[in-house]
């Protein structure tokens, strides 16, 4: 009796280890400084959250497993700790494409204004954003709160989800400003 219940539970072993997988996995992202990425991706479900330390782009590398259909739903809460406000921000897919827009909730107060194109999405900000953006239903607990949808993916599929934080219009023209300061200043060193 007790040979019979191990063998039960190898069976069972080897049967949940042999099962394919149902999930769409993060299998790595690139981040720059502080910035950090964590998944919570699951079956026919894109889900992360990125903590912006920086205005680097973040790229996340992602698989669809087997048994994922499309369309694949997409959460995510975007966190700015970069000290400055956000005008808004980019998502670029490498493969597939935005085949619907969901909620986009606030932590700051205003309104977004989302556009989709292919696999392009831009949310624009009405007024400048310093916290916490939830994309879809992320928490779970957001009234009204609806996925967005990917399209065009399927099981084997990788593809790419590049997240950009898009900085209020007067940093990026001090940026470019010190860049030409700094171009300036080594164009002159080179020729003293």
């Amino acid at each position: 009796m007790k040979m019979n219940k191990t063998f039960l539970a190898i069976a069972a072993l080897a049967a949940a280890c042999c099962a394919p997988a149902s999930a769409v996995t993060l299998v790595g992202s690139t981040t720059q400084g502080g910035t950090v990425v964590t998944s919570f991706s699951g079956p026919s479900l894109v889900s992360f959250d990125i903590d912006f330390a920086n205005l680097a782009p973040a790229v996340l590398n992602f698989r669809v497993d087997a048994g994922d259909s499309a369309p694949i739903a997409l959460d995510a809460m975007l966190r700015n700790f970069t000290g400055s406000g956000l005008s808004g921000y980019t998502f670029t897919l490498s493969t597939g494409s935005f085949a619907s827009a969901g909620s986009v909730t606030r932590q700051f107060g205003g309104t977004a204004t989302t556009t989709v194109s292919g696999p392009s999405a831009n949310i624009s900000f009405s007024s400048l954003e310093f916290l916490d953006v939830e994309i879809g239903d992320a928490l779970g607990s957001t009234p009204g709160a609806t996925d967005w949808r990917l399209g065009g993916l399927a099981p084997g599929d990788a593809f790419t989800l590049t997240v950009t934080a898009v900085p209020e219009p007067g940093t990026t023209a001090l940026w470019l400003a010190g860049l030409a300061a700094v171009a300036g200043l080594t164009a002159r060193r080179r020729r003293a």
